[in-house]
């Protein structure tokens, strides 16, 4: 039998299960996606071990496989291996994820994470966070999801439900969110809340106004890359869009860092691809919100690992379940 050094990561979605086979040292040997299947875990979980049978030995038994880990969008409780709230896979919800991957693949050690810890702890072992003990990530997509990491350690919380950054309230009485409350960042700084400003804005003023002739003609197929390009043609009103998203997630990093103090934050997601429209006046509101005087001056970076980030994170988590005594 060959030796069992590699480690499968896999980061699933609504619509696609992404994946990596990395060898002991982290060194990325296959990467790719399935279909995600979201009523059935299972016919998932076949069309994973399809893919990748011939790199981790074929079947039976992937005998190069040493270790798994799977990061999920949702509620994941790591210990008892339980998926609770997961609105884009219903199929999967209050089902042991442990137990129906274990019957795909076999009695492997596994690791199991939210999707945004899995990208967090991706980026602190390889990517934006490498050498730091202390990482908060904030990811900009379609909500806002964010993960913690306290030396060097993932936090989980005692229900799993650490880290929702994005429901962070900034002003009781602001927009509606996506969870049913007001004011969250997500409202502000999620690409639904982004591209619901602007359609108001779009709206409210003139109507042949650039971003007016935009959203017209995008219709829903509007998306927050749309408004940056119209953003960095110069046009205000975008311009102050980003703007305000901005200063909202400034105002919710001021909070964390009075609250954590941790080494940098992260920001991914594709939101952040709107690079500097949105992280200068973030940037430029955290000192003022921040006590210590060392830590006003925090890095705020973006991520490194791109779409591939929970997979990623998802075997190291794998590597550092699976690695032998």
């Amino acid at each position: 039998m060959e030796k069992k050094d590699l480690f499968l990561g896999a980061d699933t979605g609504g619509t696609g299960v992404k994946f990596v086979v990395t060898d002991s040292a982290g060194d990325i040997l296959q990467r790719g996606e399935v279909p995600t299947d979201p009523d059935n875990i299972t016919t998932s979980m076949q069309r994973l071990k399809a893919t990748v049978s011939d790199v981790l030995g074929g079947d039976p038994g992937l005998p190069r496989l040493a270790a798994m880990g799977l990061a999920c969008a949702g509620i994941v409780n790591p210990g008892t291996g339980m998926l609770g709230r997961s609105p884009n896979l219903p199929g999967w919800e209050d089902r042991n994820l442990a137990e129906d991957i274990s019957k795909v693949f076999g009695s492997i050690p596994l690791a199991l994470a939210n999707d945004v810890n899995g990208a967090l702890y991706g980026e602190f072992r390889q990517g934006a966070g490498r050498g730091c003990r202390n990482l908060v990530m904030i990811a900009l997509g379609t909500g806002v999801g964010g993960g913690v990491i306290l030396q060097g350690e993932l936090v989980v919380g005692t229900h799993c439900g650490a880290g929702e950054i994005g429901h962070m309230v900034l002003d009781p009485a602001g927009p509606p969110c996506t969870c049913g409350g007001r004011g969250c960042l997500e409202a502000w700084a999620g690409s639904t809340g982004l591209l619901r400003r602007a359609r108001e804005v779009a709206a409210e003023g003139n109507p042949k106004s650039a971003l007016a002739r935009l959203v017209s003609s995008r219709g829903q197929a509007l998306n927050t890359l749309n408004l940056a390009e119209l953003a960095r043609q110069g046009d205000s009103t975008t311009v102050e869009i980003f703007k305000v998203a901005g200063i909202r997630l400034g105002q919710a990093i001021g909070n964390i860092v009075n609250l954590l103090d941790p080494d940098r934050i992260i920001i991914g997601g594709g939101v952040a691809q709107a690079g500097d429209l949105i992280l200068d006046p973030c940037q430029a509101t955290v000192p003022g919100l921040v006590l210590a005087r060392e830590a006003k001056n925090i890095p705020v970076v973006t991520a490194e690992l791109g779409p591939l980030a929970a997979a990623v994170g998802s075997a190291c988590l794998a590597r550092e379940t699976g690695r032998p005594d």
